[in-house]
């Protein structure tokens, strides 16, 4: 039976406590800046149409398409490390980075669109809420690069395709570090580019 069999067949979440202590701890963070989105939306809903409606759709598609995308490169290349496909493995989570850095050159694009303008964060509560979490949500995928780089180094050290739990465990917990990012994308894509 295969590494990734009897993973699945035992229950196995992956990555450790730690990471997953993390992860808690930041959905709450950002949930707390959603409700404030929500209830800013509730008390001034003319700026919130007005301000979702000015954002371009195309761009946050584009970057939604560029994180689902890395996001099934570093599930794939997961699951490949897990059975010892380390070389491929790399090759996969170097995709995934360069998704991540095509969505790292869009956002500042995006954002000098909306000063150009004349849409600043001091334009109303709609921007000060979108570019405080979109900026916060943008240092979360700068650090997932960072986290992809020492996965892929980590990667590189796993000789003939013998994957010690060390190297699972860590490459386990970059991926859930990255899922992380692109479900809080996912929100705030839908939150400000859908909800109008």
């Amino acid at each position: 039976m295969s590494d990734s069999a009897t993973l699945l067949k035992t229950g196995h979440v992956p990555g450790e406590v730690g990471i997953w202590t993390f992860v808690l701890t930041d959905l709450t963070v950002f949930t707390f800046y959603f409700v404030t989105f929500f209830y800013q939306r509730g008390q001034h809903p003319a700026d919130f149409h007005a301000g979702a409606s000015h954002l371009s759709i195309a761009r946050g598609t584009a970057n939604t398409v560029a994180l689902l995308t890395a996001s099934l490169f570093v599930a794939v290349a997961t699951h490949l490390v897990r059975e010892g496909n380390t070389r491929l493995a790399r090759i996969l989570f170097g995709a995934a980075a360069l998704c991540g850095a095509a969505f790292i050159a869009n956002k500042p694009f995006e954002w000098l669109h909306e000063l150009d303008a004349g849409f600043g964060p001091h334009h109303d509560n709609f921007f000060q809420l979108y570019y405080m979490l979109t900026g916060l949500h943008l240092a979360h995928v700068i650090v997932a690069m960072a986290v992809l780089y020492f996965v892929v180094r980590a990667t590189g050290q796993i000789r003939g395709g013998h994957v010690t739990p060390r190297h699972r465990r860590f490459v386990e917990n970059g991926a859930t570090y990255w899922h992380l990012v692109d479900a809080i994308w996912l929100i705030l894509f839908a939150v400000f580019y859908l909800v109008r």
